[in-house]
């Protein structure tokens, strides 16, 4: 669907799987041959086609390396190349603000209006103000993209956006939900929070960034729109092809359009652990600061993560041609940077290969094309309601799967070895959801396009409401709106409780108490809340430090 990719290519949260049980620390990579080693095994065939440099960090040693998948036919990148980071740039904006409030230029519970210009219509619920804080844990209920503003490039889609037009969309929102409540991941919040700071450090960000981060750091080849020694990478779409740099206005770029190099970002890790002794104490400090938890599983925009019983802080990014990662340890002084040549966002990131070099028990499997098989090719066949929009997919006389959205062009679809299928024109992921029965029809599907997620319909679908069997768990039965685009349905199979979000597989939970299951193949847990008549109404869904709340759709 090329004509709607741009709405949803915001920039991803790292997914951790399914990675289980408490584990210590395993040994790093003691080499760059046993670091490529390890890339290898994750790109090897991959269809991706990325080429990815990687640092893995203990205290004062690291060990680099770089690999491409198979598939890749373009040069890799040179080893001092600049690669756009993504929202991982939204951790040094979060720096920026750490510094302003060690001043006592700013505090994270001020109102952002109170930074932004004097007349910006900022929604409010009653005397409860959007705080910076809010903004920085994603929780101001803000959406993904500023309403109201055409971005007409997909090829760069944030080119032509003003700092005006950012503050006047500012007034056209409305709030669904208490300010604070929830997080939900919004680029627009961000863009907020840049120009505010740029405003409180001189008026422009990038020279606010080169001054209290990047130079203290040598960090040197650095940059935001002014290239410095480092000589930009190629940006690559999945498969191969090119595609252009990404920019932005200069005081919004906080948002994720810094560029730097792989020593650049290791300079970054590094002094985000304090293992950097020539840095200047109070900018130690600033950092740590930022990963302070807040809310939400969010420190000052860090993620804050235990998949394993491993406390970590980490941030992924993805542009139109590219994908990051930093994964912070500290209590290991551990850290990993990842940096792709190829936007992998809607192939699930760089999560995997991140934590599994960090010595975490995650497995590593390449995107391998592999043939469809038939039954898939005929349970698939049909028309999809997706995005107010109708999807029909057909099978071709040649046996090729083709789609085609209302109004756009047909394209192929393809399968890899994880079991998603693919356009072969642009950057997406479609995930069925398996048929119910043998031989059935795939009634749902989920659509991950730019880091975003919409859940596709097959039309005319009519589905009973989820059952449960047994006394001590029929009230849970049902089907539970977690986020826009999210549902949980909790049901019986075969005399097991059994979960499944959208999208996925369903998967088998235990009882944990009254109101209460875990759902140990994910490390979460799931609430039930109930009415003053002892309704089920509600679930919470509790995962890696971040809550989730819906209200019962089905009973």
């Amino acid at each position: 669907m090329p004509s709607t990719r741009l709405l949803f290519r915001t920039l991803t949260l790292l997914s951790l799987g399914a990675a289980l049980l408490p584990a210590a620390a395993a040994p790093l990579p003691e080499s760059p041959a046993a670091l490529e080693q390890r890339l290898l095994e994750r790109l090897a065939g991959d269809r991706s086609g990325a080429c990815v440099q990687a640092a893995v960090i203990e205290r004062d040693r690291v060990v680099r390396g770089s690999g491409c998948a198979g598939t890749r036919k373009a040069a890799a990148p040179a080893a001092d190349a600049a690669f756009e980071i993504g929202s991982v740039s939204k951790t040094m904006t979060a720096f920026l603000v750490a510094g302003l409030v060690q001043r006592g230029q700013w505090s994270l519970d001020d109102p952002i209006a109170r930074h932004l210009p004097e007349g910006t219509t900022v929604p409010r619920q009653g005397e409860r103000q959007i705080l910076v804080r809010d903004l920085l844990t994603h929780s101001a209920g803000l959406p993904a993209l500023p309403p109201g503003v055409a971005l007409p490039n997909p090829a760069d889609p944030y080119a032509a956006l003003t700092e005006a037009q950012l503050l006047a969309a500012l007034g056209r929102v409305t709030l669904a939900r208490p300010i604070g409540s929830r997080a939900e991941y919004s680029n627009f919040g961000m863009m907020l929070v840049s120009l505010a700071a740029a405003r409180s450090l001189g008026g422009d960000l990038e020279a606010a960034l080169r001054e209290r981060l990047f130079g203290p750091l040598g960090m040197d080849g650095a940059y935001v729109a002014q290239a410095r020694a480092a000589k930009p990478a190629a940006g690559h779409l999945p498969g191969g092809a090119a595609t252009p740099a990404w920019t932005i206005a200069t005081n919004l770029a906080g948002v994720g359009m810094v560029k730097a190099t792989l020593d650049d970002m290791v300079r970054y890790a590094r002094a985000e652990l304090g293992s950097l002794p020539e840095v200047p104490a109070a900018l130690t400090e600033a950092l740590r600061l930022t990963q302070q938890p807040l809310a939400h599983g969010y420190a000052m925009n860090w993620v804050v993560a235990k998949p394993q019983g491993r406390e970590l802080r980490l941030h992924e990014g993805g542009t139109g041609g590219f994908s990051s990662l930093v994964v912070l340890e500290p209590a290991t002084q551990r850290a990993v940077v990842l940096l792709a040549d190829t936007a992998l966002t809607d192939l699930g990131g760089l999560g995997d290969l991140g934590l599994a070099l960090l010595g975490l028990e995650v497995p590593l499997q390449p995107r391998r094309e592999v043939a469809m098989p038939p039954a898939l090719r005929r349970a698939l066949v049909g028309e999809y309601e997706l995005a107010g929009m109708t999807l029909k997919i057909r099978e071709a006389a040649d046996g090729r799967l083709l789609a085609q959205a209302s109004g756009q062009s047909e394209f192929e679809l393809r399968q890899d070895s994880r079991g998603d299928l693919y356009p072969t024109t642009f950057s997406a992921l479609l995930r069925p959801e398996p048929p119910a029965a043998e031989g059935g029809s795939v009634r749902r599907f989920s659509w991950h396009q730019g880091g975003g997620t919409m859940q596709g319909r097959r039309v005319g679908l009519v589905e009973a409401a989820p059952t449960i069997a047994n006394p001590a768990w029929r009230d849970w039965a049902g089907e539970y709106q977690l986020a826009p685009q999210f549902s949980l349905r909790v049901f019986e199979r075969e005399g097991r409780l059994m979960v499944q979000g959208s999208g996925q597989p369903a998967i088998a939970a235990e009882p944990a108490g009254k109101d209460r299951i875990e759902i140990q193949a994910v490390g979460a847990i799931v609430e039930f809340e109930r009415d003053a008549a002892g309704q089920v109404v509600a679930a919470v869904l509790r995962q890696g430090g971040q809550v989730l709340r819906g209200a019962a759709l089905k009973r």
